[in-house]
């Protein structure tokens, strides 16, 4: 290949230029088939698809689902319809709360220590000053052995100090026998009557030395029973806190300071229900009121209850007071904490009337107030049904009592209803329940 000069190579590079105005040769028909295929193409998939939503049903259905899967759902807040029987459809007020044992508390030791011996578990009845738990304290046995020991000792030299004073007892009657007889000097008797007044001062000495021992020995007579956690009254061992081995601290909070206690004790026979009422209600609630008491562990099954205080308290920040329902026919099904409904009723109208059975009382449903939504004449509620889906239920109310009213017709009872309503609620919204 001839290389020209500079000036020639720059004549050829000038030359070079892109036609862009010049339609491209060949593969017009090509492009054509392939956009024309591609379009076949989409049109076929769209057809096929239409078909299959066609033929399944369900597939719209699992579309909307995903749709509602992300779409953001609606918080609400879920009360329930109830179910009350007997009396408690007359409760003037109704109050919810925990149970507790009037007696209950956690057992510790009375002073520090490692546990050697725990005798209970949990479930267990104790009486009075039942030994719970004993502590190590082979040091204390010791130390009451000296104790003991030394009491010993000074009882004894007390004994010989008393024998010691009947002796210069003795000799100072013989010796006044002996002065008034001209036969002792006035200097021998003065040295029998020092022997017995000495003797005289040194069994009081002996018996302060005496008294001490002994106190000494309740001292350590005491430290040793501080070794034995014992039952301060009557119960059932409802959690068991410590274990073999680990230390116990009087005041204790953990394993870094020791244990606090080794185990807790309730009196089950004695339970009440600790409930909060609204100050709006309170008036209507006395001490020694009768009520009755539903736990929601024991279904079906009503508790006899009296007002036994109310609390001269209220909480600001709640408005409501609180007070204390005791149970007076508590069953074995019954433990503390567990939660209860409390329905206060109404003192009888005329004193001996015949009161109506269970039965004639039948089975009403009640309903929070601020479930219902009312337009003109119509009442409703928003349940809550399966898959957390709203369903709109038209209900006839009844009478009316503080907070919740009566349904008669629409509702079977337990049903979750919306608290409060909102315009864009409809049927078969999906919503999420408050926890």
């Amino acid at each position: 290949m001839t290389v020209a000069g500079s000036g020639g190579s720059g004549d050829a590079l000038a030359k070079l230029r892109i036609r862009r105005d010049e339609p491209s040769r060949g593969g017009g028909w090509l492009g054509g088939f392939l956009r024309l295929l591609v379009t076949l193409v989409i049109l076929a998939l769209l057809g096929i698809g239409g078909w299959i939503f066609r033929s399944s049903p369900g597939m719209l259905a699992d579309a909307d689902r995903l749709m509602e899967s992300v779409r953001s759902k609606p918080e609400v807040r879920v009360v329930l319809a109830s179910v009350e029987e007997g009396r408690s459809a007359d409760a003037t007020v109704v109050a919810t709360g925990y149970l507790q044992s009037r007696q209950q508390a956690r057992i510790g030791a009375r002073a520090t220590g490692r546990i050697r011996e725990v005798l209970v578990e949990e479930g267990v009845r104790v009486a009075t000053n039942d030994v719970l738990a004993i502590l190590e304290h082979a040091d204390l046995d010791a130390a009451l052995a000296a104790a003991q020991a030394s009491s010993a000792r000074c009882s004894s030299e007390l004994q010989e100090q008393d024998v010691l004073i009947r002796r210069t007892k003795r000799d100072l009657e013989r010796a006044e026998k002996l002065l008034a007889g001209r036969t002792m000097t006035q200097a021998e008797f003065d040295t029998e009557q020092f022997e017995f007044d000495a003797a005289v001062a040194r069994r009081e000495s002996l018996q302060a030395a005496l008294q001490l021992a002994e106190a000494r020995v309740q001292e350590a007579v005491q430290l040793r029973e501080n070794m034995f956690v014992r039952a301060p009254f009557a119960g059932t061992v409802i959690s068991k806190d410590a274990e073999l081995g680990e230390s116990i601290m009087p005041g204790g909070m953990g394993e870094a300071s020791g244990r606090g206690s080794v185990v807790t004790i309730a009196d089950l026979e004695h339970l009440e229900v600790d409930c909060d009422v609204k100050e709006d209600f309170i008036s209507r609630v006395a001490q020694g009121q009768v009520a009755e008491v539903a736990v929601d562990a024991v279904p079906g099954r009503r508790y006899r209850g009296v007002v036994r205080k109310v609390i001269p308290m209220g909480d600001r920040a709640r408005a409501t007071v609180k007070v204390r329902v005791a149970i007076e026919d508590a069953d074995e099904k019954l433990f503390p904490e567990m939660s209860s409904t409390v329905y206060f009723l109404p003192p009888d109208e005329v004193v001996g009337a015949e009161k109506p059975t269970e039965e004639e009382r039948g089975r009403r449903i009640f309903c929070p107030n601020d479930a219902l939504q009312v337009a003109g004449s119509e009442v409703w509620v928003w349940v809550v049904g399966a898959e957390d889906r709203l369903k709109r239920v038209v209900v006839q109310v009844g009478e009316k009592k503080e907070g919740r009213t009566e349904i008669v017709s629409g509702l079977v009872g337990g049903e979750r209803l919306v608290a409060g309503g909102s315009a864009d609620y409809r049927d078969g919204l999906v919503v999420k329940v408050q926890q």
